[in-house]
């Protein structure tokens, strides 16, 4: 049934900065503004009758810089999504890539990198140097995410949301309505978006692993991200997957963007933090494959 879900293909370009390790390598490298290039048209499910056979070729300056296809991989596209669904919910608009060859070909700046996949409408970009002029003089300054005075909170109630107030009954609206805290359900207090998580932050925690570290896993900050649904509020259920036997929590200061920041000096950093929460952050250590970078069913499950 996987294949329903799906409402159409698109092709994208997935730049990289060189690393010595190709497993989960570091944000730095892989995560940077631009760094996710998509075609600008999408191409219906219904017109793609196999995903897995479809043939690729990467132009650099208009010549052949690599030929391939998508078949070969150890999950096609049906695959990759039953696998994701069995712990996570994906939803509208979220988007899966399925990885490339391993020898992925090496463009420089002021080149032109264009992707061709079957009869998908192509995707190309120039890459240009980055220079000092991209890293701006004054940090970048968008509208704000102002922290609330007093406590306060967004519940769900009735199909709707609510800003709540403590009362000694429960939980007081904006109506006035005053209700038990079993009675709502309680959301993150601001709309979240990307959640990025620091592992190995703690000195002895990385003296304990240093051996299985690669050296950029010891020189790069070790991050993984946390999709929206893994998010849940205040009392909420966390489900335990059956069988598994090592499955703990990880209290962790959660620090709250509250304008846009990029190239930011550390002595201006926390000019742009709207302010601190606590965070649970669940790990099913059963499913982890290392102990850095760990996969989406260890950290990224449906409100863990």
């Amino acid at each position: 049934e996987a294949l329903g879900v799906v409402a159409g293909y698109l092709a994208v370009i997935d730049l990289a900065l060189p690393s010595d390790s190709h497993y989960r390598p570091g944000l730095r490298l892989r995560a940077r503004d631009g760094f996710c290039v998509l075609a600008d048209r999408l191409a219906p499910a219904a017109s793609v009758p196999d995903p897995d056979a479809l043939p690729v070729s990467v132009r650099i300056d208009g010549q052949v810089a690599d030929q391939g296809d998508t078949g070969g991989r150890v999950r096609g596209v049906a695959r990759l999504i039953a696998d994701v669904t069995e712990f996570m919910t994906l939803e509208p608009g979220d988007v899966l890539l399925l990885g490339s060859a391993f020898d992925a070909p090496v463009a420089q700046a002021g080149q032109r990198v264009e992707v061709q996949v079957g009869q998908l409408p192509p995707v190309a970009c120039s890459l240009v140097p980055e220079t000092g002029a991209d890293r701006p003089d004054t940090p970048w300054r968008g509208p704000a995410l102002v922290a609330g005075a007093g406590r306060r909170a967004r519940v769900a109630h009735g199909g709707r949301v609510h800003t709540a107030w403590p009362h000694p009954d429960g939980l007081r609206l904006a109506d006035g309505r005053v209700l038990r805290e079993d009675e709502v359900t309680w959301l993150a207090p601001f709309d979240v978006g990307t959640v990025i998580a620091l592992g190995l932050n703690y000195a002895e925690h990385l003296k304990e692993l240093s051996k299985e570290l690669t050296v950029t896993a010891k020189d790069e900050p070790l991050a993984f991200l946390k999709g929206p649904g893994s998010i849940i509020g205040h009392r909420g259920f966390t489900r335990r997957p059956a069988g598994v036997k090592f499955m703990h929590y990880e209290c962790e200061l959660a620090v709250v963007i509250g304008r846009s920041a990029r190239a930011l000096p550390v002595e201006q950093a926390l000019d742009h933090v709207a302010g601190y929460t606590v965070c649970n952050d669940y790990a099913v250590r059963d499913y982890l494959e290392n102990w850095y970078r760990p996969n989406l069913r260890v950290k990224n499950r449906d409100g863990g």
